[in-house]
């Protein structure tokens, strides 16, 4: 580009300065974009060259503690019962007596194997394991310790409620296996009559009120 000298300038401007300025400008403005042209940007292949021109981009994970290692799910909270053979020989035989009980068709009031009742179950698998325990749910409630649900073991007792008082237990099961996925009890259903079934199950899982433990 051609450079006015200072004389030029000189005359130019006292012929027409406003014009003259005008060109200066545009002069000045021409020399900033070769001055000032953008480099071009940095083509980034590997980690490596990622770490060096943009650190802050680059993602680093921590090392997990022992407590994050663990195979648990996420958002599952594993549960602190446990299935354990360390049961009193009473609570073995009780458990081991209502399971023979299996395939019993349901009756109101029945004890025997020719039909049988929730409570009833209870009442005669501990009778038979050398415990005398009370007859109806109710009064198996009462005479049961109250515990939390991930307290629950083996031999323990879950009470449900069945009717439309959502709130008045009506149903009573033994509780025959424990795991932090599910919990087993054995019970006898107006349906099916004695059954194994899991807290697992929408039904009585909607319908449980508390568990009990008998000393």
């Amino acid at each position: 580009m051609m450079m006015l000298s200072s004389l030029s300038r000189k005359r130019i401007y006292k012929k027409n300065p406003i014009r003259t300025v005008y060109v200066l400008l545009i002069c000045l403005l021409l020399l900033g974009n070769f001055s000032c042209k953008s480099k071009k940007p940095r083509i980034v292949t590997t980690k490596k060259e990622a770490a060096k021109y943009y650190p802050e981009r680059v993602y680093t994970p921590s090392r997990p503690t022992k407590t994050e290692t663990t195979n648990t799910p996420v958002g599952i909270t594993k549960p602190s019962r446990v299935d354990s053979d360390v049961i009193t020989p009473v609570l073995k035989d009780a458990i081991e007596t209502a399971l023979t009980y299996q395939g019993t068709r349901y009756k109101y009031g029945g004890s025997s194997r020719s039909g049988m009742d929730c409570s009833g179950l209870i009442h005669v698998s501990f009778k038979e394991a050398g415990k005398s325990v009370p007859r109806t749910s109710a009064t198996l409630l009462n005479a049961s310790s109250s515990i939390s649900f991930k307290q629950v073991l083996k031999g323990d007792l879950l009470f449900f409620a069945t009717g439309r008082n959502k709130t008045k237990v009506n149903h009573v099961g033994l509780v025959v296996k424990t795991t932090p996925a599910e919990i087993s009890f054995i019970h006898a259903t107006t349906s099916r009559g004695v059954i194994v079934s899991t807290m697992n199950e929408g039904y009585w899982l909607n319908a449980y009120v508390s568990a009990g433990r008998l000393e």
